[in-house]
């Protein structure tokens, strides 16, 4: 074989990129995970797997260092946000240029990303930083609600409210400042500069853009179009492909994602942005990452685009020529229509599992991302993601995009998916 040793860096998540993983297996000859996750030491596909418990990411970074320079593993992959500064200073200890420390800080701390995009005049919307209530509460006094509170490290727009009025605000921020304690998903740390922003609401429709960058260009995967959310929340849902804007749409989007990659000087990075439109009907970036959108969105852009973005990225990091030739063409006309929805519930997961969803030629995937046992909450009550269906159809018009989300709202009731709610009398129901 090719003699290609990898390592993955995924404290969290690798559950849920099977694809991603399976793509590395067929390009490398071993993967190397860093996890927190048990499950991983009986997983066939990785040849070595290494435990995380350490929290320090200084001392961790040191430890994974020594680790990976006695198996001879000197390149390193995450699919997951929260990795991404990790994997960047890992990587610069073996002296790959792929993304620098500084970029990968700016695209996991979204104060940071607004600065960034301030500097060089990328569209972004108005904002405020906020460490405190009394803060968020003297900037509520400078603006008109509604506004957008945000968390400035949390991803999949878990915790992200429209703020209407003070009462919201303090109860929004408070949910914010129990975020930063726990600790939950690795979000925040003793390093974590700020805990919220304040920004412009736009209104307008908003799309997912996923791509990669080799030898410093950008070049497009596929750009998802979300479901429309209003607020207060903006839970994520129904991502579908092919885009459905207007060819200057895209060359406008296609655009953005080429300034970020010039700006913060990107060399071989997977690179995704969320952008929304204004009311003028211009996009503005609501945030960026050096990772690709999460669950089914990878697969997805392969079956409508053939393009394969992870595939890309693994052979640009090891310099293949031929294999950045052949994963990165990318068809014109789309093959396929797609859509990935999200399952949100309240309660106490029983059963969750794809069911006879499975039987469907729609069927595409489906991720169970809640344990058995495991409490789970929706908006307003919390920001978890139960699964992840995914659903393909055949495409000839924007018409069929109506349908394949109708098929994937059908197969969600196919699930075998059992959620206990409290109802606050002492009974439950049951999803």
């Amino acid at each position: 074989m090719n003699g290609r040793k990898i390592g993955l860096i995924m404290r969290k998540g690798y559950m849920i990129q099977e694809d991603h993983i399976e793509t590395l297996g067929r390009l490398v000859e071993e993967i190397h995970i860093w996890t927190s996750t048990n499950n991983a030491l009986d997983d066939p596909r990785f040849q070595y797997v290494h435990l995380i418990e350490e929290e320090d990411q200084e001392v961790l970074l040191e430890d994974i260092y020594k680790v990976a320079k006695q198996y001879g593993v000197s390149k390193f992959v995450t699919f997951q946000e929260t990795d991404i500064v990790l994997t960047a200073k890992i990587n610069e200890c073996f002296g790959n240029q792929f993304i620098t420390v500084d970029a990968a800080k700016i695209g996991r701390d979204k104060s940071k990303q607004r600065a960034f995009m301030s500097k060089y005049h990328l569209p972004t919307p108005y904002y405020f930083k906020a460490d405190t209530l009394e803060e968020a509460i003297l900037v509520s006094k400078k603006i008109k609600y509604p506004f957008i509170l945000k968390p400035t490290l949390a991803a999949s727009s878990s915790n992200v409210s429209l703020i209407k009025n003070e009462e919201q605000l303090k109860e929004a921020f408070k949910k914010l400042e129990n975020l930063r304690q726990s600790n939950k998903g690795f979000y925040y740390n003793k390093n974590s500069e700020s805990i919220a922003l304040i920004e412009e609401f736009l209104s307008g429709d908003e799309v997912t853009v996923d791509g990669v960058v080799i030898n410093g260009e950008f070049h497009l995967g596929g750009i998802h179009n979300k479901k429309r959310m209003e607020g207060p929340y903006f839970e994520e849902d129904e991502y579908t492909l092919p885009f459905t804007g207007t060819d200057e749409s895209e060359k406008e989007i296609v655009d953005i994602l080429k300034n970020i990659t010039k700006f913060l000087n990107l060399k071989e990075t997977l690179l995704n942005a969320e952008l929304r439109k204004d009311t003028e009907g211009r996009f503005k970036i609501v945030e960026f990452s050096v990772r690709i959108s999460g669950g089914h969105v990878y697969r997805n852009i392969r079956d409508v685009y053939s393009i394969d973005l992870v595939g890309s990225h693994v052979s640009s990091i090891f310099q293949d020529n031929e294999g950045i030739s052949l994963f990165s063409r990318r068809l014109n006309s789309p093959k396929a229509s797609t859509c990935i929805k999200f399952i949100y519930k309240n309660g106490i997961v029983k059963k969750n599992n794809v069911g006879t969803a499975l039987n469907s030629p729609y069927f595409r995937a489906y991720y169970p991302t809640a344990a058995l046992g495991q409490t789970v909450s929706c908006a307003p009550n919390g920001f978890d993601i139960t699964g992840l269906l995914s659903v393909r159809y055949k495409y000839n018009s924007p018409e069929d995009l109506l349908k394949v989300i109708e098929i994937s709202k059908n197969l969600e009731k196919e699930l075998d998916l059992e959620v206990l709610a409290d109802t606050g009398e002492g009974k439950t129901i049951v999803y």
